[in-house]
């Protein structure tokens, strides 16, 4: 059963889990059994685009790979922003061309994401991970359409009032078994572990596996 859609350490069952992948990460792992495929904006420079745009379409041939990501835009960072919006347009498209979800890094760029979703209108879900804002802001982004996925750490209350269809969980950089955080959800949400696991199960199928 996967479990997990984006974590950057090999779980003892590799097969609940999408290992993140970047071309720095070479080779990678034989075991890992699902694969996502990522541009991280901290990671861009003008030199080197292009080729990490070249390894990730190169990449995309692996039969693993079930999502692009994490890729997406952070004001925060160093990464000159037009640098960042030009190379995340180019993987939208890349996206849509191969019906990949995106796997989305997104800070203080709510407004942005959202702008672009409603001109392209993508048919591949667009996922914000690790998300950690309010209520408010996930009604925003689920109302336009995304799917939050959520990490070690979150706000409850959105946690709790993201629907069920457009809730993911994830590991991301964190050690932490991701059953724990199947479990803390289960008892906000007032369900069963098992519950959870079976309509997160089904969301999952649906945005990776087109069933």
């Amino acid at each position: 059963m996967l479990l997990d859609i984006h974590t950057h350490h090999l779980s003892e069952d590799p097969s609940n889990a999408v290992l993140n992948c970047e071309i720095k990460n070479q080779p990678i792992p034989n075991n890992a059994f699902y694969i996502s495929v990522s541009i991280h904006p901290w990671q861009l420079t003008y030199d080197n685009s292009q080729l990490q745009l070249e390894w990730l379409l190169t990449t995309l041939t692996d039969k693993r790979v079930i999502a692009i990501g994490e890729v997406g835009l952070d004001k925060l960072c160093t990464t000159p922003f037009d640098l960042q919006n030009n190379i995340f347009c180019n993987i939208i498209d890349i996206a849509s061309q191969y019906n990949l979800p995106l796997i989305i890094h997104a800070v203080k760029t709510t407004n942005e994401l959202i702008m672009l979703k409603k001109q392209i209108q993508p048919k591949n879900a667009w996922i914000i991970h690790g998300f950690r804002g309010k209520k408010e802001l996930a009604k925003s982004l689920i109302e336009q359409g995304f799917y939050l996925s959520f990490g070690e750490r979150y706000n409850p209350q959105s946690l709790q009032s993201t629907p069920v269809d457009r809730l993911l969980f994830e590991t991301d950089e964190s050690t932490i078994n991701i059953n724990y955080l199947y479990e803390q959800a289960a008892i906000l949400r007032g369900v069963t572990i098992n519950q959870l696991k079976r309509t997160t199960q089904e969301t999952m199928n649906k945005i990776f596996f087109n069933c």
